[in-house]
């Protein structure tokens, strides 16, 4: 058997798995990055992020970055979905 065709190499992962070690390992987002996902989800902007954390637009972006690559999607929306199901956001 060849390196790349064992059971653990990170090649035979889909990107999402490798990224996070095994599927059922929980999420872990940073206090900022859950604070930044909660305004999100109450329908506010990168630009009123911003103002309410009082820091820059683009570090709120640079923040969204990161959590869509924790969940592995490319959209805010998407993340936000799966913040919801497993709990790490509510909905007021």
């Amino acid at each position: 058997m060849y390196a790349d065709q064992s059971l653990g190499s990170a090649s035979s992962l889909a990107p999402a798995q490798s990224m996070r070690g095994f599927p059922d390992d929980p999420i872990r987002l940073t206090p900022k990055e859950s604070v930044v996902l909660q305004w999100s989800a109450e329908g506010k902007t990168s630009w009123e992020i911003a103002h309410i954390l009082q820091c820059s637009e683009s570090a709120v972006n640079f923040h969204f970055s990161n959590i869509r690559r924790k969940f592995g999607v490319t959209t805010r929306s998407a993340a936000m979905l799966k913040a919801f199901e497993q709990g790490l956001i509510r909905l007021r």
